[in-house]
Order: C-alpha cells, then sequence, then structure tokens
C-alpha cells in the first residue's frame, strides 16, 4: 500500500470517536487541486506542500496494528479507496477490528468492503454531484465541513429540505478549522445552527486536543 504515514491516536471525529485507534493515511488524492474545498491533508498527496510517500505490504501494516494493541484502525488519505483491493487485504489479515475509512465518496466501495459488519464509512463529499446510495447506510455517516458565515449556511438548510429523511439523520456539520483557535471560534456558530434547524453536529475534538498537529 502507498502510505504517507502511520501513527497511534485518537479518533476525533464522528463514528469512533474518542477511541484508541491506528491511523493508516494512505497517499495520492483523485481530486487534488480539483477540490473545492480547501484540504486539511495537502500533504499527503501535494508535492508542493512537501508530500512524501513510501510502500509498506500489507502483512507489515497488519504487523503494526497488532502491536499498537487497539481495536479500531482508521484509514484516512489523500483518498484511500484508490487503494480498495489492498485495503480489504489488510482487512482479511486482522479480523474481529473496526475499520473506519474516511473517504470524499467519489469511489464506491468494493462488495468486500460494502459488505463487511466491520467496516465504517466516514464519508466527507467534496462534489455536488455526490451520490449517497454505493454506500452501507447503517455503517455511514455523511460529514460537512462549513464556515460559519449566511452564505454557506443557507445554502446547507436549503439542501437539507430536499435531502431523504434517512440520509438526513446520518448527516452532521463540522466548523471549518485548522487549529483549535480557529474551532473554537467557529464551532459555537455551527452547533448553534445546528441545534437551531435540527441538524446534528460534529465536533472535531483533535484540534481542541492535539492542535491539529500531524501525527495526532
Amino acid at each position: 500500500m502507498k502510505l504517507c504515514e502511520t501513527f497511534r491516536s485518537i479518533q476525533g471525529e464522528v463514528q469512533g470517536i474518542g477511541r484508541q485507534a491506528f491511523f493508516v493515511r494512505t497517499a495520492g488524492c483523485n481530486l487534488g487541486n480539483k477540490c473545492p474545498v480547501d484540504c486539511d491533508t495537502r500533504y499527503s498527496w501535494d508535492v508542493e506542500s512537501g508530500t512524501t510517500s513510501f510502500d509498506r505490504p500489507d502483512a507489515e501494516i497488519a504487523a503494526e496494528i497488532a502491536a499498537s494493541g487497539v481495536s479500531a484502525v482508521v484509514i484516512t488519505g489523500g483518498e484511500p479507496m484508490l487503494q480498495q483491493g489492498e485495503i480489504a487485504a489488510l482487512v482479511r489479515l486482522r479480523p474481529g477490528i473496526d475499520w473506519f475509512i474516511e473517504t470524499n465518496g467519489t469511489i464506491a466501495p468494493v462488495d468486500k468492503l460494502h459488505d463487511d459488519e466491520q467496516v465504517f464509512f466516514n464519508v466527507s463529499p467534496k462534489l455536488p454531484s455526490f451520490d449517497p446510495s454505493p454506500f452501507p447506510l447503517e455503517r455511514s455517516i455523511f460529514k460537512h465541513v462549513v464556515t460559519p458565515g449566511p452564505d454557506d449556511l443557507a445554502s446547507w438548510k436549503r439542501k437539507m429540505k430536499s435531502m431523504p429523511v434517512a440520509i438526513k439523520q446520518r448527516t452532521y456539520f463540522m466548523p471549518a478549522s485548522r487549529n483549535r483557535e480557529q474551532y473554537l471560534s467557529n464551532a459555537p456558530a455551527v452547533a448553534l445552527w445546528c441545534n437551531a434547524n435540527g441538524f446534528n453536529f460534529g465536533p472535531r475534538e483533535h484540534m481542541v486536543v492535539f492542535q491539529g498537529m500531524r501525527g495526532l
């Protein structure tokens, strides 16, 4: 698998929040500079941001996971769904633990990942054309990073009106932030907006606890 880093830390967002987890950050993204959202992990794919990558066999990653002693793995990126074959092989090597795949939602999961009851998807859609139907609804969360301003919030309020209830119930809004100061500045406004409109709020605890630092 082509990676840019692995580390053990606390899951800071949505599904699995608060759990000790082993993080596998894949290298490469299918959107890159075409993504309309300001990426907070450009180092996973952007040469100008100093990206570095390395190849690591699935068996070695599985051994790292075992040595970490955790029961949850977060596979993030970049865009990990570009390497689904390798991820599926890794899941087979370490049964009995929970897998959380963070994805931009542009690539449908293969059957092995879609059907495995211990594989969960934290989907952060980046494109207006996003279709949630390829993802197993009962194991998927749809998270949107929003800026607490009238334009962004009003736009999302309109979109939520036409959203199916089943999708709306699994949709979370997270305040845009790159560090603790930005998070604490933006979170109250987004949380109040969510509360006023009956929407789910998505904390970003790693921003509060670890300042959004790399490797934590």
